[in-house]
């Protein structure tokens, strides 16, 4: 059953106020520099005088001025460098947690703590030789992306990018455990945010490329002008590589190609995917307005579908509610005439997390919809993202019986979708309710559940959060 009974619901334009500056007239000083002249002698002086005075003073305010901007800019520079600077201990101490964080075996922890060890001896003398710490972490890191490259059947360097990046930073080789710089706290790949804006999500566009080249394949527009096709083929491999820089070059002169030729349907999608890349490096204005353009040149259904829905989640991810459920609505109504099912559970479920997140009940009204048509498709990664949502909005409303029903329907969902990340996320989120309601040993089960899906993944942070809930029963 397509959710097809309303027609398009046409969002008011939301426009961004026009900050206008006002540039301050200058004085004509002209007549009163006429009337000083005429002035007695003694005045003159007198002015004279306070003249001198005032430019003395001026003089010594600008030395306060300058010397104002030399210590905010001694301030700034050491603020940043703070900002920049990760101690060795923070870095042995995560270390030491991602290992127990992947289960590392007793011998392999063992041959990891040999290299730490060598480390700590260095960073206790005056002069540590931060190369051979470096080298120590390198060979410890190998270690570890070795036991996950096993365990996973796939290559893996999840620990030694980590490991790369810290070492572009600066690093304080004197030992202090008290010295502890939030921002390098340990952080792996897979990391999202979930319904309640936390990590570890469930947070998915149901509305990529490829969900729903699956449900409709009724509009699909291939350039005829063998420049313009060249230039869109080549800027989505850019996209593809995450070269942003020279994907969006591309793409802009495969827009004045496509002004050039009339192709009206490629400028459309070409105006889309520019929107797509301001979208991923937050530049959000911007987007907003490739996304409208696209949505002015083009007929094609599953391309007005996917721009209202990429507008909705920006104007979702500020909090403007109002406009963001106008484009999700828009975008359930375009997927509906395309019989694109995913996208319209997808969309009702964004409007029920709207709804959820302010424990209103009507919340329900668009996820159980949402359900009822997931249901309808044979995917089912979308039908455990809603039965996810569902879930976490029972949780909210504190109907815990409700939100276990549904994580049990999610992670059976996910399994056959084989998501073993989500599976693990939904089995943590279970086992949290159980120790909410005092049921250690089921909150317990559920955890080691949950522990063992994350283990195929390189989310060392889920792995560790559930290592530390499974500590404090």
């Amino acid at each position: 059953m397509a959710y097809n009974t309303m027609s398009p619901v046409r969002p008011r334009p939301y426009l961004v106020n026009n900050n206008r500056g006002f540039a301050k007239q200058k004085e004509d000083n002209e007549s009163s520099q006429s009337s000083r002249s005429s002035q007695p002698q003694s005045q003159s002086l007198v002015s004279s005088h306070q003249t001198e005075a005032n430019n003395n003073k001026n003089s010594q305010q600008q030395v306060i001025d300058s010397k104002a901007s030399q210590q905010s800019a001694i301030a700034s520079r050491d603020a940043n460098i703070k900002n920049a600077t990760i101690n060795i201990a923070q870095i042995l101490k995560d270390f030491r947690s991602t290992a127990k964080a992947i289960g590392a075996s007793p011998e392999l922890t063992e041959d990891v703590n040999a290299y730490l060890s060598l480390i700590e001896k260095q960073v206790l003398k005056e002069n540590p030789d931060s190369k051979l710490i470096k080298s120590n972490l390198k060979n410890a890191s190998s270690l570890l992306d070795n036991y996950i490259t096993e365990t996973l059947n796939r290559p893996s360097k999840v620990v030694e990018n980590w490991i790369d990046a810290l070492f572009l930073q600066q690093i304080n080789y004197k030992f202090n455990d008290d010295e502890v710089n939030p921002h390098f706290l340990v952080k792996f790949p897979n990391q999202n945010k979930d319904d309640d804006g936390n990590s570890s999500s469930e947070e998915e566009n149901e509305n990529d490329d490829k969900d729903e080249n699956n449900q409709s394949k009724k509009s699909l527009n291939i350039p005829t002008d063998d420049k313009l096709k060249a230039l869109f083929i080549q800027a989505k491999k850019y996209v593809y590589a995450n070269n942003s820089q020279k994907a969006m070059e591309l793409f802009k002169e495969a827009l004045e190609r496509a002004v050039e030729v009339s192709d009206n349907e490629t400028e459309s999608k070409v105006l889309y995917e520019i929107g797509k890349i301001y979208d991923k490096n937050d530049y959000l204005a911007q987007a907003l307005t490739s996304y409208n353009k696209s949505l002015s040149t083009t007929k094609d259904i599953s391309v007005k579908t996917k721009a209202h829905y990429s507008m909705a989640q920006i104007y979702d991810d500020i909090s403007q509610f109002e406009p963001a459920i106008n484009h999700y609505m828009s975008s359930i109504s375009y997927a509906g005439e395309n019989e694109n099912l995913i996208a319209q559970s997808t969309s009702l479920t964004r409007i029920g997390n709207i709804y959820s997140d302010e424990y209103r009940k009507e919340a329900f009204d668009f996820l159980l919809e949402a359900e009822l048509i997931a249901s309808e498709t044979k995917n089912a990664k979308a039908k455990g993202y809603v039965s996810s949502n569902i879930a976490s909005a029972y949780n909210k409303i504190n109907e815990p019986q409700s939100a276990l029903k549904y994580y049990s329907t999610a992670v059976k969902e996910y399994e056959e979708a084989q998501s073993p990340h989500k599976v693990a996320i939904n089995y943590k989120r279970a086992a949290e309710i159980m120790q909410d309601f005092k049921n250690p040993k089921k909150a317990k089960s559920l955890f080691e559940k949950a522990l063992a899906k994350a283990r195929q993944t390189d989310d060392v942070q889920l792995m560790t959060e559930i290592n530390e809930a499974l500590s404090m029963i």
